[in-house]
């Protein structure tokens, strides 16, 4: 397992201390690597791609810059190569090679164009037997991202494990248009690759969507944990009923990240905050616990709604605001997670006091 990330990147790996505001911000200052031939020359095991879509979202629109602000969040701390956790005691590039693929070309103003070149990129990446993460936008994606992937590799019965503020199963989304951003699980359920009992949605509270639409979720089988529900039972076993769910009978799994389902005191960089949220610390355990029992050849993963204009300590993007940086680390922790696994490790081998 040691030795991948130094062969990969060179003295880059762990003896340069760049600073950060040095050199073009690509994720993790990873190698950028944009052409589909040159991808399939480096063939790695792990694509970022930027989704910079917003314009599905119902209330505040910014999300078109979260993966650009992600990817400034993602600088700090240098250096950019070594991430050894100190907690999981686990680095995922000593098991993968990862690039940055750049950013969807979005086409201003035609929403369903735009999706539709997210979902091929997807598409793309996932028929080359790459894992695709990608960085949005809005929710909407997850829709395209969903059908790019599985129909990619082929899928049948995927499982979703859903963390949001919000159902976004709504047939008409909140306003009517049926590809906006809170209509997305409905429109992979309507795929007929998702069954009710192999979705789960973690995080949700307020106001929206309404009880009929609640009830019908209920009478397909599909399972959520409010955030009050996550307090109450504990975070272990929300995502062990969450992982069991999702991969009972399919054939991969799916995992969609919003980040309004964290409290807007940890994450305010978002269009639609709403208190009572997960604390950071409750999500990263969960996706810990989650993604360390996923195979990488039958995953996918987006993160999204960052929204870095409303984000505290950096609005700016030049280095990323708290919710952006959150992403990252979510990121990081997913690949974690997915690396111990690829391992045949349940736990990492962090470094302990005696």
């Amino acid at each position: 397992m040691a030795g991948l990330g130094e062969k990969f990147y060179g003295t880059k790996y762990n003896k340069e201390n760049v600073p950060i505001f040095v050199g073009i911000p690509s994720f993790l200052k990873l190698p950028i690597c944009t052409d589909m031939d040159d991808i399939k020359k480096v063939n790695p095991d792990i694509a970022i791609i930027g989704e910079p879509l917003d314009t599905a979202t119902t209330i505040r629109p910014g999300t078109r810059y979260g993966p650009r602000a992600v990817r400034a969040a993602s600088t700090v701390p240098s250096p950019p190569y070594e991430h050894f956790n100190i907690e999981t005691g686990i680095d995922p590039f000593d098991s993968f090679n990862v690039v940055d693929t750049g950013d969807v070309h979005i086409i201003c103003g035609d929403t369903l164009a735009s999706q539709k070149k997210c979902e091929e990129r997807v598409y793309e990446i996932s028929k080359l037997g790459i894992c695709p993460f990608s960085i949005g936008g809005d929710h909407s994606l997850t829709y395209p991202n969903v059908k790019g992937w599985s129909e990619a590799r082929g899928y049948k019965k995927i499982g979703i494990i859903h963390f949001d503020c919000h159902a976004d199963t709504g047939d008409d989304g909140l306003c009517g248009f049926k590809y906006d951003h809170g209509a997305h699980i409905k429109r992979i359920y309507d795929l007929g690759i998702l069954k009710g009992e192999n979705y789960t949605l973690i995080g949700p509270r307020g106001f929206w969507p309404d009880p009929r639409i609640y009830r019908e979720m209920r009478d397909v089988g599909m399972k959520w944990f409010t955030s009050f529900d996550v307090w109450e039972k504990g975070t272990k076993d929300v995502a062990m009923e969450a992982l069991g769910r999702a991969q009972e009978g399919t054939d991969a799994v799916w995992l969609t990240f919003d980040v309004d389902c964290l409290d807007p005191s940890v994450a305010p960089g978002t269009g639609e905050p709403e208190p009572g949220g997960l604390l950071a610390r409750e999500a990263i355990h969960m996706i810990r616990l989650i993604s360390k029992n996923l195979e990488i050849e039958k995953f996918g993963f987006d993160v999204l709604e960052v929204a870095p204009q409303y984000d505290t300590s950096d609005s700016s993007s030049y280095n990323g605001g708290i919710t952006a940086g959150f992403a990252n680390r979510l990121i990081l922790e997913v690949m974690g997670g997915l690396a111990l696994k690829k391992n045949g490790l349940t736990e990492g081998s962090p470094i302990r006091p005696l």
